[in-house]
């Protein structure tokens, strides 16, 4: 009796499990202590030498096995996307594309914090991250913390710069406001050493604009107001007698209640008024030192 055996299909072997893909906290763990070692090159005294071996420093390990001394530490490596080693031509590739993942606030690192755990640099260069077989779970953490560490330290980094940079720019902001103060200040005083010469030339007479101050030998142009709350100006604006306030060693207070607020110079240009020939700052603001410009 002859018996027929079902032939049995052969089963294909079951391909190798894919690696585990390194998470962006353990990827930047490993990238802190390559960043620490790297760091001693710009010691060195030659300017600029420093990138030429960070770059080699990083092509020569990424081709030869995918790990950096960071990432040996880390357990973790650079594979192509289809597992396969990293050549030399890939990984000069990946190094300078990490140039990108620089730029503005690393965010091309930051990406590999999403699902697919690749940075900006393993998508340009078809590289992919993962563990090394018998990665234990306690270094995973210690690089996981050491990342979280290295990413708190270059926001607190970016913080205090910015906030330097926002100090720095009011710090020149208070001197540029204090500077367009003493111009101004300087710049009425101008104006009133071009009147008394002329009311002196006019024998007690001011005249009925400030143009007529202009001269080769006095003043050239009117001058500028240069005032934290208003534009340049070099207008002025006429005022009569309602502006002129009690007498006081400097000559009338000016009425601040009555000004235009125009940003440019006040002149009291009617002869019958008390103050006539007062030249003011026509501005109802307080200067730096709290002091109101038209008390000037």
């Amino acid at each position: 009796m002859e018996e027929n055996e079902a032939a049995v299909p052969a089963q294909p072997a079951s391909p190798a499990s894919e690696p585990d893909r390194a998470g962006f906290w353990v990827r930047g763990g490993a990238l802190a202590v390559d960043t620490l070692i790297l760091g001693l090159c710009f010691f060195l005294p030659v300017h600029g030498l420093g990138y030429l071996v960070g770059f080699v420093y990083k092509v020569v390990f990424t081709s030869q096995g995918g790990q950096t001394p960071g990432k040996m530490a880390a357990g973790i490596k650079v594979v192509a996307k289809d597992g396969g080693p990293v050549g030399v031509g890939r990984a000069v590739g990946r190094t300078a594309a990490e140039w990108l993942s620089a730029m503005v606030l690393l965010i091309g690192y930051f990406i590999a914090g999403f699902s697919d755990k690749r940075a900006l640099h393993d998508y340009i260069a078809g590289t992919r991250v993962v563990y090394v077989e018998g990665v234990g779970a306690g270094r995973k953490a210690a690089f996981a913390c050491l990342g979280v560490l290295a990413v708190f330290m270059f926001v607190g980094s970016i913080g205090s710069f910015s906030l330097g940079a926002i100090g720095g720019f009011g710090k020149f902001k208070e001197l540029k406001v204090k500077s367009g103060e003493g111009a101004t200040k300087g710049n009425l005083g101008m104006l009133r050493s071009a009147s008394a010469i002329y009311y002196g030339d006019a024998e007690g007479q001011y005249p009925a604009s400030l143009e007529a101050f202009i001269n080769p030998e006095t003043l050239k142009e009117i001058p500028k107001t240069k005032l934290a709350d208003h534009a340049e100006t070099a207008a002025w604006t006429a005022y009569g007698g309602e502006v002129c306030g009690a007498k006081n060693e400097y000559g009338y207070e000016i009425v601040e209640s009555k000004l235009k607020d125009t940003g440019g110079w006040g002149y009291v240009a009617d002869p019958k008024s008390n103050c006539w020939g007062q030249i003011f700052v026509d501005c109802t603001h307080k200067d730096s030192k709290g002091r109101p410009w038209p008390s000037y």
